[in-house]
């Protein structure tokens, strides 16, 4: 397997994680094109007969996955317009390289950055100018570290069109709101 677009249902994940891990090669799925890949997530993202959607694999190496999807996907930090009923959300499969050392181990709000957002939504409910739901901080604080790293606005919309790639339009209704609300009693 290598790093770029697939078409794969679960079992072939499964198969295709399982030969990564023992070294084994292999293809798994259907390899597409950044161009195929965008096309189909932009008609919908809808499973195939063989029940398929949508996976990006990305190698876990010195550069940020973050960035790295940012070639593959240009735009996934906008609202995902091409949902609809029976879209499933693109799926991101980070691999380590064999032998790869992983990131130190620790909850999430302890990671750098993150925890600075977390002392600060602690002391006030409020992170970037934003009120912050509880249930869903640990979403919206990366999001505004994923933002930042990409140059763009940090901003009540620019996070819920992020957030809506992950969350159900329910939640990510739910959020927004939030995130757009001023704080108890507006």
């Amino acid at each position: 397997m290598r790093e770029g677009w697939y078409l794969m249902n679960t079992q072939e994940l499964e198969r295709a994680l399982a030969a990564w891990r023992s070294g084994e090669s292999g293809e798994f799925g259907v390899a597409l094109s950044v161009d195929e890949a965008l096309h189909r997530r932009n008609d919908g993202n809808i499973p195939d007969e063989e029940d398929r959607s949508l996976r990006l694999v990305l190698v876990v190496d010195d550069e940020p996955v973050e960035k790295k999807r940012l070639r593959y996907e240009p735009d996934f930090h906008a609202a995902p317009k091409w949902r609809r009923d029976g879209s499933r959300p693109v799926n991101v499969v980070p691999l380590r390289t064999p032998g790869e050392p992983r990131g130190p181990v620790q909850p999430w709000w302890e990671m750098p950055r993150v925890r600075e957002l977390e002392q600060e939504w602690r002391a006030t409910g409020i992170v970037a100018g934003m009120r912050v739901p509880a249930d869903y901080r640990s979403f919206v604080f990366k999001t505004v570290i994923a933002l930042q790293d990409a140059g763009q606005e940090v901003t009540p919309t620019t996070v819920g069109d992020s957030i809506a790639r992950w969350l159900s339009p329910d939640d990510a209704r739910k959020v927004r709101e939030s995130l757009e609300s001023k704080g108890p009693g507006d």
